[in-house]
């Protein structure tokens, strides 16, 4: 499939022909997620864009109608179209590959073109340019520049035959000044050199006139080169590129900026990074004469003058004894030039090289200067950018790259995505990584990546000798350090994802470690960050495994669990409440910290410390949803503690109850306690009468937030524990949500709302519930999103069943297509549950053969668990599965497998606490008996259902109506006599099927 929106929409099929898209909506929605480049645009922004003016009433169910009539449109080229329109948790993509949409294709040939030499670049440009079939039907000025952009960059190559369209170009932009200068430049390439002049005059007289402004630096330039019949500037000795430069566009763009409007730039950054590459292609890209000085072999500051002016051309000045002589050489060589001096490599030399730079930008004013250092010149007017690491998508790129040089027909996989975070994003480890695959695979790379010093210890044979490896890139920077830097250096490694400077000093260094910091982070070997005006610093982990082999057994390990145990301390109250969301970010910034100070605790055989630190955390681990990790900490502190420590008493029960002991007997008042027997695998023996009595521990509490917390618990044990319940899960859930809104709580606000939703579902208000779970859902965002609640699919399957419910399917189908994406990076116990969920929304469209299959893959699924994997089916959903597939049989006239799952179901049901999933059951089995001509018994088993939900008058239309054919066929008397009998008795109801 091509799609074409460079110019009129165009939809053209795999052969070619053409294919009708009709209606303004999906002709617009395809245009809209074309120009997101394959990125998902969210639901809320396209119908803004769709509807800009009024939206419909169900904007939503609009969109999915748009949606739906594009896919079809776009089916009659062999059914791509339902696989190209992408459904997305938040929205919709277009799922096409990159030379499929003609923008797409443009940017790519675009950005290739940034990459290349002269020559092939202007293929590129132009096969770009070539795309564009007339206006396109949407208003961007972005892309419009992009086009134009594209044609000066043609122009730049130095292609020629293009005066026509650059002349085109400044007539539809007459005050376009780089359109303007790169005419005068064409025109002077062909000889027209008066032309060129009087082309110049028109802009400078419509600028003055238009802006009252004079022409800038490139246009003057230009009309220059045409007073002095010129065809093009010298271009100094700038190296040709030979391989691709990838990820640094942006790069490129703000230091050519940088470079126009400041005499002096430097880049920044730690080694091997790309400093001196990226500093080429900027050079590459000057008009002005550019020459690259490799200043890394020069050992001696006395030669830096020298060995500049050696290479700028004038014979024998380079051995001039003496610095002074040279750098006046050097001032007469550059005074009457524009010239740009490209100085790599200058961190050893860093004071020779400023004060050099400083005298020739005093004496000489034309010209610049281009750095390259692990730490600034520290020169008054140094304008500095930092040149940070490759982001993901260019990490990949990169290593694809270079690959496939190695390795033909190489693949990108999970493997290779490991190693490029692995390695930080440096692109010099990154080329490394990518020649090792001349002798291993990405999966041998990857399981030996963890020693990179070693892996990665030979490289280009053409390159310095501090760039041929990694440890030779890091020794460089080492063994430019005093003492008291590596020193600190050597410690900084305890840290993992950075400390702010308090942690420093504590961990680190009796005294203020500030000045070391800074130094250090001048060298480009430690990185500052700042979140919530809280500066961290931190280490690349490359550096940072260098770091490690440096440090000595100080106690620098221990200071630091030290301090973040006490850091975990200081946190956890602070997660409940009104700065919940502020500290859970804290927190997680310092996760590896957090980890590191546990696991070294454990090592070291500081029992007190592992113990602090795993009660402090584990409010936290349980409101992110974080229970398999609090688990196995558990289980390690707890093995390694053996007996409480004193003073520890409370820590160590919870670290006890949450590893699967017995302390039913506990007496804390501390909600730690409630996600402790959560999380565990124990069970008391009366999980009703503790569950009841831990919400009595709460309630009434001074403490606000923690009587809305009894209330919560309270509300759980009566929704889903207690036959019956529930309006006393109303009160105490109505109690518990003002009490967190007061609160401020994200985590109990979320948990309420869920179990309001179970209430009201319980009550068969369907579109209540969905409300209600969508109001938790909108809370838990702040705590990591729909898996923090419930685990994963958990919540979304349950959205999904309440939404089908409610009789919005296609809704609920949405939800289903998040939760099959979920839960297949989960497990076959997830993936069950979404197969039945599917089946769900199958029974309320009557689609009942489609609801067996799925029923039929979820049933494959449960049976096929081992018995040892860790998530197991619950006898709930087992239930549940056998009830749901005793109606779909029935439906199907297969009367005796639904009669047998029916009596599977509710003889399982009787053991489980759970109201409203036996009401369910028992309701399931009434449509069963009063179909099969048995209506007192489906009197008796509604009764039961109303007794164990706690409802007596439901507002579900189905059980409802069922009521009603149930009191028509038995009379209201009978009916009545019969209802009341399995309201009082839900036990005796359960026998339903051993009559029928």
């Amino acid at each position: 499939m091509r799609i074409g929106i460079l110019g009129p929409l165009e939809v053209r099929g795999a052969d070619g022909t053409s294919l009708a898209v009709g209606g303004g909506g999906p002709r617009a929605l395809l245009t809209r997620l074309a120009l997101a480049r394959g990125r998902v645009v969210g639901t809320a922004a396209l119908c803004a864009d769709l509807w800009p003016d009024e939206q419909p009433a169900e904007p939503v169910a609009a969109l999915q109608s748009v949606v739906a009539r594009l896919r079809r449109a776009l089916d009659a080229d062999t059914g791509v179209g339902r696989a190209a329109i992408v459904l997305e948790p938040t929205g919709y993509r277009l799922d096409l590959s990159a030379d499929s949409v003609d923008l797409w294709e443009f940017e790519r040939l675009v950005a290739e073109a940034r990459a290349v030499e002269p020559s092939r670049a202007a293929l590129l440009l132009r096969a770009a340019l070539d795309l564009w079939r007339g206006d396109p039907p949407f208003d961007s000025p972005a892309l419009v520049e992009s086009r134009v952009s594209a044609l000066e960059d043609l122009a730049d190559t130095g292609v020629a035959g293009l005066v026509p369209e650059l002349a085109e170009l400044c007539a539809a932009h007459p005050l376009r000044e780089r359109a303007h200068a790169r005419l005068v430049r064409a025109l002077c390439a062909e000889g027209r050199h008066a032309e060129a002049l009087r082309a110049h005059e028109r802009v400078r007289l419509a600028l003055v006139e238009e802006l009252g402004a004079d022409p800038g630096r490139e246009l003057r330039e230009a009309h220059l080169l045409a007073l002095r019949g010129e065809a093009a500037p010298r271009r100094g000795n700038v190296p040709a590129r030979w391989t691709t430069f990838v990820g640094r566009d942006a790069d490129l763009d703000l230091v050519r900026d940088r470079l126009r409007d400041n005499r002096l730039v430097t880049l920044t950054g730690p080694g091997g990074v790309g400093k001196t590459r990226l500093a080429v292609e900027v050079a590459a890209r000057l008009a002005d004469e550019a020459w690259m000085v490799e200043l890394g072999a020069v050992t001696d500051p006395e030669r830096v003058a020298p060995t500049v002016l050696a290479l700028l051309g004038r014979p024998g000045v380079g051995v001039l004894p003496g610095r002074t002589d040279a750098v006046d050489r050097l001032v007469e060589v550059v005074a009457d030039r524009r010239v740009v001096l490209v100085l790599d490599n200058c961190e050893h030399l860093v004071d020779a090289v400023a004060k050099l730079v400083g005298v020739l930008l005093a004496r000489t004013p034309s010209a610049r200067v281009l750095a390259t250092s692990r730490e600034p010149l520290g020169i008054t007017g140094e304008a500095l950018h930092q040149v940070s690491t490759l982001d993901s998508t260019a990490q990949v790129s990169l290593f694809r790259d270079r690959a496939s040089a190695v390795r033909p027909g190489f693949v990108v996989t999970p493997d290779v995505e490991r190693v490029c975070a692995e390695l930080d994003g440096l692109p010099l480890a990154i080329e490394l990584a990518a020649a090792r695959l001349r002798s291993m695979t990405p999966d041998q790379l990857a399981a030996r990546i963890g020693d990179r010093f070693r892996l990665l210890d030979r490289g280009d044979r053409t390159a310095a000798a501090r760039h041929r490896t990694l440890r030779a890139v890091v020794d460089w920077s080492w063994d430019l350090l005093s003492d008291d830097e590596r020193a600190l250096l050597a410690r900084l490694s305890v840290f993992v994802g950075g400390a702010s400077a308090d942690a420093v000093r504590w961990a680190c260094t009796d005294d203020d470690p500030l000045d070391l910091l800074s130094a250090l982070v001048d060298k480009s070997l430690v990185g500052v960050t700042e979140h919530d005006g809280d500066v961290r610093y931190g280490l690349l982990a490359t550096v940072r495994e260098y770091a490690a082999e440096k440090l000595a057994d100080d106690g620098t390990a221990t200071r630091h669990a030290e301090w973040f145990t006490s850091f975990a301390e200081l946190a956890e109250p602070h997660v409940r409440g009104r700065s919940q969301a502020l500290w859970l970010a804290r927190l997680d910034r310092d996760r590896g910290n957090l980890d590191a100070a546990l696991d070294h605790a454990l090592a070291a055989g500081h029992a007190d410390l592992a113990l602090r630190m795993f009660a402090a955390r584990l409010w936290p681990w349980f409101v992110l949803g974080a229970r398999r990790e609090a688990a196995e900490r558990a289980a390690a502190v707890h093995a390694a503690a053996g007996e409480a420590p004193d003073g520890l008493a409370d820590a160590f029960t919870l670290c006890r109850l949450a590893s699967g002991q017995d302390v039913e007997d506990t007496a804390i008042v501390h909600p730690a306690v409630f996600a402790a027997w959560t999380i565990s695998t124990w069970m008391p023996s009366d999980p009703l009468t503790h569950a009841t009595a831990l919400g009595d521990r709460f309630v009434g509490d001074a403490d606000p937030w923690l009587d809305a917390f009894g209330h919560l618990v309270h509300g759980i044990v009566a929704a889903e524990l207690t036959p019956g319940g529930t309006p006393s899960a109303e009160r105490h859930l109505r109690s518990a949500l003002a009490g967190f809104d007061v609160a401020g709580d994200r985590w109990g606000r979320t948990f309420a709302c869920y179990e309001q939703s179970v209430v009201l579902d319980n009550r068969g208000d369907a579109a209540g519930a969905v409300a209600a779970l969508d109001d938790a859902r909108a809370s838990s965002a702040v705590l990591g999103g729909d898996d923090a609640l419930l685990g994963p699919v958990m919540l979304l399957t349950t959205s999904a069943r309440m939404r089908a419910r409610a009789g919005w399917c296609d809704a609920a189908e949405a939800e289903l297509v998040r939760a099959w994406e979920i839960a297949a990076r989960s497990d076959d116990v997830a993936l069950a549950r979404v197969h039945h969920a599917r089946a769900e929304v199958a029974c309320r469209r009557g689609d009942w053969a489609t609801a067996d299959r799925w029923l039929t893959e979820s049933w494959r699924l449960v049976r096929a668990v081992d018995p040892a994997a860790e998530a197991q089916p619950t006898p709930h959903f087992v239930v549940l599965l056998h009830s749901t597939a005793a109606v779909v049989l029935a439906r199907l006239s297969r009367f005796d497998e639904a009669r047998e799952r029916h009596r599977v179901a509710v003889e399982g049901v009787a053991a489980i606490l759970d109201g409203p999933l036996r009401g369910l059951v028992m309701e399931n089995a009434a449509r069963w008996c009063v179909e099969q001509g048995f209506p007192d018994l489906a009197a008796g088993a509604l009764g039961a259902a109303a007794g164990l939900r706690g409802v007596e008058e439901t507002l579900d239309p189905e059980v409802r109506e069922l009521r009603a054919r149930c009191a028509s066929e038995l009379g209201e008397e009978g009916y009545l006599r019969a209802f009341s009998l399995g309201y009082r008795s839900p036990s005796t109801a359960s026998a339903i099927f051993v009559g029928p």
